[in-house]
């Protein structure tokens, strides 16, 4: 037991080679398998096929890029929103009388967990 200090030395030395090893050894697993699993380069007859069904589908009004798919959805919701007269993301304002304006589910859910008699589990101890 005198030499205490050098023991707990060796002992970190050990275990931080072992994880430094261990964390090499999963990036070089890592690079193997993305360099073996990568997409493989097509044909200039394939590229020129795949090429032709792009212009064909951008003909028929399909879109190609997921950002359009996306904007999309979020103008359909929008205008949901708008014909159903409230916004789910505004909070609402406390200037009138309540009642007047719908309140959101997330809104009354907070305020009721705010309002319940029981306290939460951190605040028990």
């Amino acid at each position: 037991m005198d030499n205490s200090l050098g023991i707990a030395l060796i002992i970190a030395a050990v275990g931080m080679s072992l994880l430094f090893l261990s964390l090499a050894f999963f990036y070089g697993l890592l690079s193997f398998l993305t360099a073996t699993v990568k997409d493989k380069p097509q044909s200039p007859a394939q590229q020129a096929a795949g090429r032709e069904q792009g212009k064909a589908a951008e003909g028929r009004g399909e879109e190609k890029e997921p950002r359009h798919r996306a904007a999309a959805v979020a103008i359909a919701l929008a205008r949901a929103e708008a014909e159903a007269g409230y916004s789910l993301a505004a909070t609402p304002a406390m200037d009138g009388p309540p009642g007047d304006q719908p309140v959101s589910p997330w809104w009354s859910l907070h305020h009721q967990r705010q309002m319940s008699l029981e306290p939460s589990a951190w605040r028990r101890r």
